[in-house]
C-alpha cells in the first residue's frame, strides 16, 4: 500500500458520490482509504436538552453505514473510519497532511450550473497542499480526462495528475489550452489581424504538443487530444466538461500569504459551471518538470 485516499462524509447524497469516488480511486493507486467525518464537540443550552448527544450518535451511524458501504462493494480495499471532533475545515485540511488526495462532496445547481462549493469546500480547497476533487450525486461514467493546460504555470502538476488518473480509470485525456490576445493588442486595433492570430495560434499549439509530448510517452496506453482555441479557459472548459466528461483538471497556485489562500479566477469559475467532478491540483511556482522530476518531487 503506497499512502491513502481521504473522504470527507456527512451523510448527504452528495458526500455518497464522493465515497465511492474515493474508494475507486483508492483501489486504481493500491492505497487505502480514511473516511472522515469532522463533528465539533460544541456546549449549548441544547446539550440539556440531550440534542447534542443525540448529534453525535446520528454521525457515529453515519460514518459506520459510510463504512459498511465501502467494505461490502470494495471488500479489497482497507478502509479506516474517524469521526474527529474538531471544525470540518481544520478537520480536513489536517488530514491531507500525509494523504495523497481528498475527496469531497459537493451539492449540484442542476444539469448544467455545476457545483455549489460550500464554505468548508471553498476553505479546504484553498488550503490544501494535495489535490482535492470534488464529486456531486449523480455523476456520469464513461467520458474522457479535461485537463486545463497553462504553458507558464502548473503545467506540470496538471498533466501529471490527468494522465495518472486516465490511465487508473482507462479514459482518454483532452489537453486544452485557451488563449486570449493581450489587452493591448486589443487597443491597438491589432486583434482583426489575421496574420497575429494565426501566429500565435501556431504558437499556442507548438507549446501545447511540446508540454504533452512527456506525458504520451509515460503514459503511452492513454489516448490523447491535443486542443488550442483563443477562447477564455474557463469557459471552454465548461463546454467540454458539459459535452460529456468524467473529470476536470485545473490548477492553483500555491500562495503563502498573510491575506489568506484563495482559489483562482479559472478554477473558482470551472467549479461553479462544471458539472461533473473536478480536481482541483495545488502547484508552487516553480520551473517546469518532466514526468520523472514530478514523480520525484512527489516522493518527497
Amino acid at each position: 500500500m503506497s499512502g491513502f485516499v481521504v473522504v470527507g462524509v456527512d451523510g448527504s447524497g452528495e458526500s455518497l458520490a464522493a465515497l465511492d469516488w474515493a474508494a475507486e480511486e483508492a483501489v486504481g493507486r493500491g492505497a487505502g482509504l480514511r473516511v472522515v467525518l469532522a463533528w465539533p464537540d460544541v456546549v449549548t443550552p441544547l446539550s440539556v436538552l440531550g440534542a447534542v448527544e443525540l448529534a453525535h450518535r446520528q454521525a457515529e451511524v453515519t460514518l459506520r453505514e459510510a463504512e459498511l458501504r465501502v467494505r461490502e462493494r470494495w471488500p479489497e480495499l482497507a478502509v479506516v473510519a474517524v469521526r474527529v471532533p474538531q471544525d470540518p475545515v481544520r478537520a480536513l485540511v489536517a488530514e491531507t497532511a500525509e494523504a495523497e488526495l481528498l475527496v469531497l462532496g459537493s451539492r449540484g445547481l442542476g444539469a448544467v450550473a455545476g457545483f455549489l462549493v460550500g464554505s468548508v469546500g471553498q476553505r479546504v480547497l484553498a488550503r490544501s497542499d494535495v489535490p482535492v476533487v470534488l464529486v456531486r450525486e449523480g455523476r456520469a461514467e464513461g467520458g474522457e480526462v479535461v485537463v486545463g493546460v497553462d504553458p507558464y504555470q502548473g503545467a506540470a502538476e496538471v498533466l501529471g495528475h490527468a494522465f495518472a488518473v486516465a490511465e487508473r480509470r482507462g479514459l482518454p485525456v483532452r489537453a486544452v489550452y485557451a488563449w486570449t490576445l493581450p489587452v493591448a493588442y486589443q487597443y491597438a486595433g491589432i486583434a482583426a489581424s489575421v496574420d497575429v492570430s494565426g501566429e500565435m495560434q501556431t504558437f499556442a499549439e507548438g507549446e501545447l504538443a511540446r508540454l504533452v509530448q512527456p506525458w504520451r510517452e509515460a503514459h503511452p496506453g492513454v489516448t490523447v487530444v491535443e486542443e488550442v482555441l483563443n477562447a477564455r479557459p474557463a469557459k471552454v472548459l465548461a463546454e467540454r466538461a458539459a459535452a460529456g466528461a468524467e473529470l476536470v483538471v485545473v490548477g492553483r497556485r500555491v500562495r503563502r500569504s498573510p491575506l489568506g489562500a484563495h482559489l483562482g479566477s479559472v478554477a473558482h469559475a470551472v467549479l461553479h459551471h462544471v458539472p461533473c467532478p473536478v480536481a482541483v491540483v495545488p502547484y508552487e511556482r516553480t520551473q517546469e518538470r518532466t514526468p520523472d522530476e514530478t514523480q520525484e518531487a512527489g516522493d518527497e
